[in-house]
């Protein structure tokens, strides 16, 4: 399956929407991430979540959230790498 290229705002964009629909998530706040060689993450993927700021939501809920919104998103979008 071919990935679909995205800016780093956008795949945030993107994570936070998902994870913002889950339940008691919807006050996270802000999602990034970071280039990473695709050798390091066994799905291929070259980008990985560097940081989530749950804002009021349960860290609990919000990181369970964001793993399952990155394991889908890594295997259908690909970071556009910075030149």
């Amino acid at each position: 399956m071919t990935r679909v290229l995205k800016t780093a705002e956008e795949i945030e964009a993107m994570l936070l929407r998902d994870v913002r629909q889950q339940r008691h998530c919807d006050k996270v706040e802000a999602i990034r991430i970071r280039l990473c060689p695709p050798a390091e993450d066994t799905s291929g993927a070259n980008w990985k979540v560097a940081s989530v700021d749950p804002g009021q939501a349960s860290r609990e809920f919000a990181g369970a959230a964001v793993m399952i919104a990155m394991d889908r998103l890594q295997r259908e979008v690909s970071l556009i790498a910075a030149a």
